[in-house]
């Protein structure tokens, strides 16, 4: 898009591409959008950080006092707005090189007060644990072919995490916070409450794919289910599957959509795999549409200024395409040097 790129903009570009490839809304399985909330970290941290690593001659000589000090670590993790999950990293390090953080500002006429309150760095602390957990679910979500039940399961696992943890701190123990026991807090009611807002948020965030739940158990365990829960128009055929003991022993060995696309065809289970289909091609994460613009961001640079639209759409076709090129065979088509 060339123009702005307004909530109108957009979905009139989306219409005509669905228009140029013959598609209707009928087909449309689901629908994703990249709109989940930041969460919102230590501003006192993220300004240390920018007044240390922004100031060539702070960088410097922060590292040196680092090199002194014989420190574990070379140098502060740099903080990106954009990817917020680089808080994670950025908070584990800055609470590991807190002590030389504080030095080192002191020494600027600086001194940040709340590196010697208690409270503060007992926050500090549960957010470096709570972040860190929080990226290790992200990183599960991550990936291509990711099916949305397999999506759907890890995210039901970290809400349980949630709720062990709320009651945990709750009696004060904070065996799953490592660096928040080692502050020694007076109290953790205050995080437990943390716990119970991202509990509240993550049933809001999903409730939409939860109601679903059972369709998508139909599509990732069919072995399981029971006949009588699902729709009419699917009980005569779920039946059938759950009696061949051969299907049983092949789905138990394979993949679920090599399963699907072998052993559920259309002439004995018709309605069963079109429900499958629907499931198996929802996105149930903006991670290959992310994937897709930083191929694009590699392809359009701004050395590339002559780059035409329709150049750009062969090279991004071959970028996202899953079809390995064979080169062997591309070249012997070609002459490199035709003979005059």
């Amino acid at each position: 898009m060339h123009g702005t790129t307004t909530g109108e903009d957009l979905f009139e570009s989306l219409v005509s591409s669905m228009n140029k490839l013959e598609l209707t809304f009928e087909k449309l399985s689901g629908l994703t959008t990249d709109g989940a909330p930041a969460m919102v970290g230590s501003q006192k941290v993220v300004s240390c950080i920018n007044f240390i690593k922004s100031r060539g001659l702070n960088s410097r000589q922060f590292k040196e006092l680092l090199n002194d000090l014989a420190s574990e670590y070379g140098d502060l993790v740099y903080h990106c707005e954009v990817r917020w999950l680089s808080r994670g990293n950025m908070l584990m390090r800055f609470y590991e090189l807190r002590d030389e953080v504080k030095q080192f500002m002191e020494m600027k006429g600086t001194p940040v007060r709340e590196l010697s309150d208690s409270k503060w760095l007992c926050d500090l602390a549960f957010m470096v644990d709570i972040t860190k957990y929080l990226s290790e679910l992200n990183v599960k979500l991550q990936g291509p072919n990711q099916l949305l039940s397999s999506l759907l399961s890890n995210v039901k696992s970290f809400e349980a995490k949630l709720k062990l943890w709320k009651v945990q701190l709750e009696r004060s123990n904070t065996v799953h916070f490592p660096t928040l026991q080692e502050q020694n807090p007076s109290t953790t009611d205050e995080y437990a409450g943390e716990c119970a807002k991202l509990i509240e948020a993550f049933s809001e965030r999903f409730k939409d794919v939860k109601s679903k739940q059972q369709e998508l158990n139909i599509f990732a365990t069919p072995f399981n289910v029971e006949p009588a829960d699902v729709p009419d128009n699917l009980q005569h055929e779920i039946i059938q599957l759950q009696s061949d003991d051969e299907l049983k022993a092949r789905y138990n060995n394979l993949s679920l959509l090599e399963f699907y696309r072998r052993y559920v065809s259309a002439d004995d289970f018709p309605i069963l795999r079109r429900h499958a289909l629907k499931y198996a091609s929802v996105f149930g994460t903006t991670y290959c549409c992310e994937q897709f613009f930083s191929k694009l961001n590699l392809a359009k640079s701004r050395l590339r200024s002559r780059l035409t639209d329709a150049n750009l759409e062969n090279q991004l076709r071959v970028a996202s395409s899953t079809v390995p090129p064979n080169i062997t065979r591309l070249a012997k088509e070609k002459q490199f040097q035709p003979s005059h």
